[in-house]
This record gives structure tokens, sequence and C-alpha cells, in this order.
């Protein structure tokens, strides 16, 4: 069994900076994290529409400049949402870039992910094929996932906690199903959101878990668990678990270092981690960008978010479904219309 943490302070944080952080930042939170022994080091978001945010690419070739010369030990991650990126623009794997490729999908385009996944692997990349939201899936829907993954064979499958909603026993009961029917040479990983307070709590279990099957598994992070709404597992907190319980050699001084020279400074202007909202997200299923409409157009308590969210149908909540737009609030509208009107609980 072995585990590996894959970091993803440029991605899941790049969402605080609007995806355009400041090419110092990533180049020294890349640097930082390759000198630290880092295994995985996501670099951004590949997109078919590029608007000349400093962290979303064309291709693999974009990225190059943001890559230290000396790569150590540690692997560069691309990342692509589904509905975001095309394979026609993924350029062949010739080694100058990152050579690992994470694709993120909604439940209905499972299959069009999976050819994505053959067409890039065809290309030379290997795969981290992360299906969002994997605690809604019913147990014969996993089941019908993990077949089809087994048959396209990437190189890793994560557990992903989309919303913050997973507890212990949810992930005990996902990891077992997944352990059991995913073929043993594809790694388990794990992306988890702090909603609940329990990212953290939910990698030492799924490490725990992983040594007991032998399964080798990779575990997400963030430093200072940058990332949109409660924010990410963190990434030094996993480093120094791993070294004291795993005889890993994560360089914790290093991984300081890197948080007081670029995580530090952005805390008076971009805010994350727990509080009443995000912990409302977590426990009602909920996309983080509800709360953020109800609080920055009406204002809303924790208790007014829970009120409105519990009134939204499952699909309203996540903002993952067919057709369904991530600009539109119209539902969490009318019912601030009706609360404005006096109707209450």
């Amino acid at each position: 069994m072995s585990v590996q943490i894959a970091d993803c302070t440029i991605r899941d944080g790049g969402y605080l900076l609007n995806k355009n952080s400041d090419p110092e930042f990533v180049k020294g939170i890349i640097q930082g994290m390759t000198d630290a022994g880092i295994d995985f080091i996501e670099t951004g978001f590949l997109q078919d529409n590029v608007s000349g945010e400093t962290i979303v690419y064309h291709n693999s070739k974009d990225i190059i400049k943001y890559l230290p010369k000396e790569r150590k030990n540690s692997n560069y991650l691309g990342f692509c949402d589904n509905s975001r990126y095309s394979l026609k623009n993924l350029d062949d794997c010739d080694g100058s870039s990152f050579k690992w490729l994470r694709i993120s999908f909604a439940k209905h385009e499972m299959d069009d992910s999976l050819q994505f996944c053959i067409g890039a692997q065809k290309k030379g990349y290997f795969i981290q094929f992360n299906p969002m939201d994997l605690i809604s899936y019913t147990d014969e829907e996993r089941h019908v996932l993990l077949e089809k993954v087994n048959e396209v064979k990437p190189a890793s499958f994560s557990v992903v906690d989309t919303f913050g909603a997973m507890y212990l026993n949810d992930l005990k009961v996902i990891f077992g199903q997944v352990d059991s029917l995913l073929d043993k040479d594809i790694k388990i990983g794990l992306h988890s959101h702090d909603n609940l307070g329990l990212s953290c709590g939910l990698a030492e279990l799924l490490i725990d878990l992983a040594k007991e099957s032998g399964r080798d598994v990779i575990i997400d992070g963030s430093l200072f668990g940058m990332g949109r709404g409660a924010g990410n597992a963190k990434t030094e907190i996993l480093a120094d678990y791993l070294n004291k319980r795993y005889g890993k050699k994560y360089d914790i001084p290093v991984l300081l270092q890197t948080i007081d020279r670029y995580i530090t400074p952005l805390l008076p202007f971009v805010n994350w981690g727990y509080d009443l909202s995000m912990y409302v997200c977590g426990t009602m299923h909920s996309h983080v960008d509800n709360a953020y409409y109800l609080k920055k157009k009406y204002d809303c308590t924790a208790n007014q978010i829970y009120n409105v969210i519990g009134k939204l149908t499952p699909l309203q909540r996540t903002r993952y479904g067919v057709g369904y737009s991530k600009t539109d609030f119209t539902a969490l509208d009318c019912i601030m219309g009706k609360y404005r009107g006096g109707e209450r609980e």
C-alpha cells in the first residue's frame, strides 16, 4: 500500500482569485510543493475558452512557464472539467509539461468522460478520473460506473465530496464498495471540502482503510486549506500525519515557508474556511454558490440560508443537472420574494 498527496492550492485556491492568480504565486506554490516532496501538484484549469486568466490554459504547453527546471520527484497535474474542455484541444504528451491529467465530470457526463479518458490515454497521459459528488450516486449507479471504469483503466479513481456533505460512515460505505469492485491496479483518491469540518478526518480514515485493504491511494489537500467556500483538507496536516504514521518524508518547514510567503499575505483580501453558511451547504448537500448568492444579494443569516435552500429541489441545490444554468438563481429569488412578502416557515 502506498499513499500520496495531491496538492490543489493553485486550482481550488485559484477560484478565490477568479482564476487570475499572480504568476509569482503560481510559480512559488509549485516550487514550494516540489521542494517539499509533494507527489502531485495541480497547475490550474484546461478550458476551451481562454480569456487571459493566468491559470486557464488551452493545452499543456501553456503551463510550462510555471514549472521548475528541477522537478525532483513531483508529478504535475492538468485539470479539466468535462463540460469545459474538448479532447481535440489536448496536445500529445511529450514529457515537457504535465504527464498526469484529471478529468472531473457530473453524473450525466459519465460516458462522455470515459471516452475523453480513452482519448487522453492514447495521447500519452496518466488519468485521474474524478466523478463529482460521488455520494449522490446510488449503490447501483456506482456499480455501473465502476464496471465501466475497469474497462478503461485510468491510473486513479477518486471519491469526490463536491459539496462537503460526507460523514465518516458515508466514506466507509463508499470506500468499501469502490475498493471491492475497482480493479486493484487503479488507485483510489479522495477530494473533499471542509463544509462539515471533516476533511482531514475523512482523509485519515481513507488512508487507514486503504492500509487494511492494501489499496494505493492519493489524498487531495491544499495549503492552509485554501479553496472555495469552506476550503479543503490541509496539505500541511496531511503531510505531518503521513510523516508520523506512515514513514513519509515531506518537508514540513518548506510547506510552512511557502504558506508564510504566498498564502498568509492573501488572508486580508480573500476568505475561505468553515462558517455557518458553509455548514448549511454541507448539511443540505448544496453548491456554495447558493449561499454566496443569498448572502450577497439578500444579506441572509445562516438560519435564513438553511430555510431557503431547504425549499430547493435536489437539482437546484447542486446546480449540476442537464441544461441547468450555473448563473440561474430564479428559484432562490422566488423563495426570497415570498419571504419579503411576509410568508415564513
